[in-house]
C-alpha cells in the first residue's frame, strides 16, 4: 500500500484521551509538496518492534469554515518505518491539506490489543495568498551543550502573532566534529585529546562503529531534546552546515590532525551523510522553491552539500544553480533566497589579503560563499532579477540587517545566528563589506547600508565570574511576518535574544524593522525614446 497515498477513516476505538507522548518517536512537518499536500517525516529511535502505526491528521477549523471536502474530516494514514539509519528508523508520507489550514498531526501505535499516541506536532497547509499573515522563522548554529532549555523555553514563549508557518533551520543544527571531539579530555569545547586520536590506525569498519556510535547519540540528544519543541510546530526545511561534518567541510581542518587522513574523511563524510539524509534531507533534494499565491516565492537553496573543496569550487551542482537562475530570472513577484551563509560577505583571496587567504588554505579559516567559484554566477543572477528580494542567512555568529539598491530593485539581507554559541566560535557584528558583491564581478557595484545589528554580551571567567572585557553576540533568531500592503509586501522582522525575557515571560526582542517594504515591479517596456524603464506596481 502507498502510505502516501493511503486515506482511511480515523478510528472509533476508545482511546484514552491522556494517552502518553513517547520519546522515541518524533513527528516532523517537513516542508510543503505539490498539490496542497505537506511531508511528514515519522522518526523512531533505537526502536525494534513497532507494531502497527498510523499517521492522524486533524484540521482545526471552526465547523462552519468551507474547506474542501477531501481535506475536512480527521483522518487516519498507516506507517510503516522501513528506511534505517543508525540508531534511527523512519519515513516521510505526504498528506493533503486545505490552503492556510492549520492541522494537528499525531502519531498512534496499535500493539497488544492497545492503542496509544506516540508523538505529535501541528502545522498549517500552505496557504495561496497574503490574506492573512505569513510567518517565518528562520535560525542557524545549534551546539546544544551550553543551550540547557534556552531555545525551547523562547520559542514557547513566543507571542501568537509570531509564531511559525514555515521554519527554515540554515545549518549547524548538530555538531558532529565537536562531538567527537568532547568524548576526549576536553580543554575548551571543540578541542581535546580527541583531535589528535590515531583513528586512521583502526581498520575501516572500526573507525565507522566509533562515528555511528558518536554521531547517532548527537542527533538524538539535539532533536530529541533542544530543537524537539521548535520541530514539532510549523514546517521545516533544512540545510546543512560545515558542521553536519566538520569545521570547514568539505575542506580538511588544520587544526583537527584526526581529520588530517582523507581515508578518515571519507568514512567520517560517509557516516555523517548517512544520518543527514536521514533526518534532514528524506526527500533527497539539495534545493526546493514554493510560493505564497502570486504575490510572493521562495527558494531554499543548500550550498554546502555539493561544495567541493579549496578556492573557487562549486557550492552546488550545475543543474541547481540553473535552477537559482532559472527562478530569479522568471519572478514575478518578490522573492525570498533562503541560505546556510551571508551573500554580504568578504572574499578572502583579493589580492593583499595574503594572510587571511593563507590561513583558509591552511585551514585555520572558513571560506566565504564569496570564495567559491559560482559566486560571481550568483551575483550575475541577482543582478539580472527584475524583482525585490530578501536574503536569510546565517552561520556568522551574529544577526544584522542590511539593504542596498542592485539595478532597480531592493535587494534586503537578514543575517540571525547562533541559536547557541560554540564558546570557542564567539563572534561580534560585523559591517562589511561597504560594497556589494566585495569579489569583483562585471560593472556590479552597490553601496550596502547596515540598518541593525545585535546586541553582544562580556564573556565570563569560568571561575570567577568576573567580566573577562571580550563581547560576544547574544543568542538570537529571527521571525519575519509577511503581509499585503497598499504599496506592495510588508515585512515585519523581529530578532529575538534567546535568553532575555520582557516583564510578561516573551522573549526580549534584539532588534526589530517594521519598515521593510517589498515591492512587486513590472517587466521592463520600451518607451517612446527607446530608453527601457521599469514599472513598479503599486
Amino acid at each position: 500500500m502507498d502510505t502516501a497515498d493511503a486515506e482511511l477513516r480515523c478510528s472509533e476505538s476508545s482511546v484514552d484521551a491522556e494517552a502518553l507522548v513517547s520519546g522515541s518517536y518524533m513527528l516532523v512537518p517537513h516542508g510543503f509538496a505539490a498539490g496542497n499536500r505537506i511531508q511528514v517525516w515519522v522518526g523512531g529511535h533505537d526502536v525494534a518492534s513497532v507494531g502497527r502505526l498510523w499517521l492522524r491528521s486533524e484540521p482545526l477549523v471552526p465547523q462552519s469554515a468551507e474547506i474542501p471536502s477531501d481535506v475536512s474530516g480527521c483522518r487516519d494514514v498507516p506507517l510503516q518505518l522501513e528506511p534505517q539509519a543508525q540508531g534511527l528508523r523512519y519515513t516521510l508520507v505526504t498528506i493533503p491539506t486545505a490552503p492556510g489550514c492549520h492541522y494537528r498531526l499525531s502519531l498512534w501505535q496499535s500493539q497488544n490489543g492497545e492503542q496509544r499516541k506516540l508523538a505529535e506536532a501541528d502545522c498549517r497547509g500552505r496557504p495561496n495568498s497574503l490574506a492573512s499573515a505569513f510567518n517565518v522563522w528562520y535560525g542557524t548554529c545549534f551546539y546544544r551543550n551550553v543551550d540547557h532549555g534556552a531555545l525551547e523555553e523562547a520559542f514557547s514563549a513566543l507571542p501568537e502573532s509570531a509564531r511559525p508557518d514555515v521554519s527554515f533551520l540554515g545549518g549547524d543544527q548538530v555538531y558532529l566534529d565537536t562531538a567527537f571531539s568532547n568524548t576526549g579530555f576536553t580543554f575548551t569545547p571543540g578541542f581535546s585529546t580527541r583531535n589528535f586520536s590515531p583513528l586512521a590506525l583502526r581498520s575501516d569498519g572500526a573507525i565507522r562503529r566509533l562515528l555511528n556510535k558518536i554521531f547517532a547519540r548527537e542527533y538524538r540528544e539535539t532533536w530529541g531534546g533542544g530543537l524537539s519543541k521548535l520541530l514539532r510546530s510549523g514546517n521545516h526545511y533544512f540545510l546543512a552546515g560545515d558542521h553536519e561534518f566538520w569545521n570547514d567541510y568539505p575542506n580538511p581542518p588544520g587544526f583537527l590532525p584526526v581529520l588530517w587522513s582523507s581515508r578518515v574523511r571519507r568514512i567520517w563524510d560517509d557516516c555523517a551523510r548517512q544520518l543527514f539524509n536521514a533526518y534532514q534531507l528524506p526527500h533527497g533534494r539539495g534545493a526546493n522553491q514554493f510560493d505564497i499565491g502570486e504575490e510572493l516565492s521562495f527558494f531554499v537553496l543548500d550550498t554546502r552539500l555539493q561544495r567541493g573543496r579549496g578556492r573557487d569550487s562549486n557550492f552546488t551542482d550545475p543543474a541547481t544553480l540553473q535552477q537559482l537562475e532559472d527562478w530569479l530570472q522568471g519572478l514575478k513577484a518578490p522573492g525570498v533566497l533562503v541560505l546556510p551563509a551571508p551573500l554580504l560577505t568578504r572574499w578572502q583571496f583579493r589580492a593583499g589579503g595574503i594572510g587571511r587567504a593563507l590561513r583558509v588554505t591552511l585551514g585555520f579559516g572558513d571560506h566565504s560563499l564569496a570564495d567559491t567559484g559560482q559566486y560571481q554566477a550568483l551575483v550575475r543572477a541577482l543582478n539580472a532579477c527584475r524583482q525585490d528580494m530578501l536574503i536569510l542567512a546565517g552561520d556568522v555568529h551574529f544577526s544584522r540587517l542590511a539593504e542596498f539598491e542592485l539595478n532597480g530593485k531592493q535587494v534586503v539581507e537578514v543575517v540571525s545566528s547562533p541559536l547557541s554559541c560554540l564558546p570557542s566560535a564567539a563572534a561580534v557584528p560585523e559591517q562589511k563589506p561597504g560594497f556589494f558583491p566585495d569579489r569583483p564581478t562585471d560593472d556590479i557595484r552597490a553601496k550596502v547600508n547596515y540598518l541593525e545589528a545585535g546586541s553582544t554580551r562580556s564573556t565570563l571567567h569560568v571561575k570567577s565570574g568576573s567580566e573577562l572585557g571580550k563581547s560576544v553576540s547574544n543568542n538570537n533568531f529571527v521571525t519575519l511576518g509577511f503581509t499585503r500592503a497598499d504599496n506592495g509586501i510588508c515585512v515585519h522582522i523581529q530578532c529575538w535574544n534567546v535568553s532575555a525575557r520582557n516583564e510578561d515571560g516573551t522573549p526580549a526582542v534584539d532588534w526589530e524593522s517594521r519598515h521593510v517594504l517589498l515591492h512587486r515591479r513590472q517587466a521592463e517596456t520600451r518607451c517612446d525614446t527607446g530608453v527601457t524603464a521599469v514599472q513598479v506596481s503599486i
